[in-house]
């Protein structure tokens, strides 16, 4: 059976995530945090001793959520250019309690805008690049044609980001079923980079 207080962490840290996605950390109310998770603001206190660590807690989740998103594709038994689809679903076809954690890893990720920053970083030194391994390894093999398989797959990243209706502006939101930005991407890759098919 789970540990009640741990569970009870665990929501916390997802209310907090959409506190903190919603509001920056400056304007997230951790009275607001503690009422929606069913509890006082004392008690809070009891899980983390300030609203800094809530914070940063919350970003320690979204490197797991990711990572785990990732490992759950990158060991997997198939080709990098199902490996490379699959990541791409993942992103795209996220669930909506995902959602804010999506936003802050964005902030960090690809905005370089996180608060607490020096803090951020030595935890978002875990987060695995799926996308960057799967150029280099496929670079190796032969597979992609670039000097650059890091910074192609950071382009791959940015550009899934653009896609992703939740961390754009409506007025820049491309209005693409998942699968239609999906197999967008995927030709991108394969003629951007001189996708070796054989």
């Amino acid at each position: 059976m789970d540990d009640p207080k741990k569970l009870k962490r665990q929501k916390i840290i997802e209310i907090a995530a959409k506190e903190f996605a919603e509001k920056g950390y400056d304007a997230a109310n951790i009275n607001e945090i503690a009422a929606l998770s069913g509890i006082g603001k004392g008690s809070i206190y009891l899980y983390f001793k300030t609203k800094k660590e809530l914070f940063l807690a919350t970003m320690e989740t979204v490197v797991e959520k990711f990572n785990e998103i990732s490992d759950a594709v990158m060991d997997l038994d198939c080709s990098l250019m199902d490996k490379l689809k699959l990541c791409l679903e993942s992103l795209l076809k996220f669930d909506e309690n995902y959602i804010p954690f999506v936003i802050l890893w964005s902030r960090y990720q690809l905005q370089n805008h996180p608060d607490f920053q020096d803090e951020v970083f030595e935890i978002f030194k875990d987060l695995r690049q799926p996308f960057c391994e799967i150029l280099k390894e496929g670079t190796k093999q032969g597979i992609f044609k670039t000097p650059y398989p890091e910074a192609a797959g950071y382009l791959i990243l940015s550009m899934v980001y653009t896609l992703i209706p939740n961390l754009q502006p409506k007025n820049l939101s491309l209005d693409l079923p998942v699968d239609e930005k999906i197999e967008f991407l995927i030709n991108f890759v394969l003629n951007g980079l001189g996708c070796n098919k054989n």
